[in-house]
């Protein structure tokens, strides 16, 4: 189940954006910004797909048999085979958020139809300094949070009362790797993303991270070939859920900006050396403001 949407007054661009589930989101996103994304890229004339992966949201399960990238995978690449069918584009950009990020990547590194990624808030491997530095900035300011009480009294019964013990989520959520094979797989995915040229946008935010210092969230692969490849920036004033205006205005910035630039770019008679915008450059232009509206 999903909703396209498309340019009103221009033709469309050679690439269409797909949006997908953060978590267990509905495809909305959250703070319903896949459709202020939507929206925005409709008036670049970028169309997009926003819809729910099978057993999230208004989507059923078609499969449960199978593991969760092999069902992540084939669901957008339904995608993809939707918005070909019916407008003709054979090119796609992800965007994917949290959880998203490595369904997007899996589906990337397998369809060569997909030509760009834009990845918020996914693997990240900080430093000893960093993972110490966020530590004592939240024991900082906890105390002082107005959910500390809350939050410290429902750690105290999942970890002292069996009755109050947490159990996985079935689905898209109980499946966990530890830290080093994700690094290991990142870093092979990554590469093999970055020679085939696809394009590749790592946004992390301030809510989850604290700080950055030379791209800290990259951690080791910091210095790697790829790592000069992709753009890579750190929202600070943006939280992992995108509650404020500041936050969603950022990330509707960034992320609008840099997939309707790949789109554009993608067709030969779209691209001028004068007019076409890089990929990796900065866009200056606001958004339009109905983005910002809440809805």
């Amino acid at each position: 189940m999903g909703m396209i949407t498309i340019p009103m007054y221009r033709a469309p661009a050679d690439v269409a954006c797909l949006m997908l589930n953060m978590g267990a989101n509905h495809r909305v996103g959250p703070r319903r910004i896949n459709v202020k994304l939507a929206h925005v890229l409709a008036a670049r004339g970028v169309s997009s797909l926003r819809f729910d992966l099978g057993g999230v949201g208004d989507s059923d399960a078609s499969d449960a048999s199978s593991d969760l990238q092999a069902r992540a995978v084939r669901d957008l690449r339904a995608g993809m085979d939707l918005l070909e069918n019916m407008l003709g584009i054979r090119k796609f950009a992800i965007v994917g958020m949290c959880s998203g990020v490595e369904h997007a990547m899996t589906a990337a590194a397998t369809d060569t139809r997909v030509v760009a990624l834009s990845l918020f808030d996914g693997f990240a491997f900080p430093d000893r300094r960093s993972r110490w530095e966020r530590t004592l900035r939240r024991a900082l300011a906890a105390p002082a949070h107005p959910s500390f009480a809350g939050k410290a009294k429902r750690w105290l019964q999942r970890h002292l009362l069996p009755s109050h013990s947490t159990k996985p989520l079935p689905g898209f959520f109980a499946e966990r790797k530890p830290p080093e094979v994700n690094a290991v797989w990142f870093g092979a995915t990554m590469r093999r993303l970055v020679e085939r040229k696809v394009a590749v946008q790592l946004l992390y935010s301030g809510s989850l991270h604290v700080c950055d210092h030379d791209r800290d969230q990259l951690g080791p692969f910091r210095s790697e070939p790829f790592a000069q490849a992709v753009q890579y920036e750190f929202m600070r004033d943006a939280d992992h859920t995108l509650c404020t205006a500041r936050g969603q205005q950022l990330f509707l910035r960034s992320v609008g900006g840099w997939v309707a630039a790949c789109a554009i770019g993608a067709g030969p008679e779209r691209r001028s050396p004068s007019t076409s915008p890089s990929p990796l450059a900065p866009v200056v232009e606001r958004p339009e403001h109905g983005a910002y509206v809440p809805q």
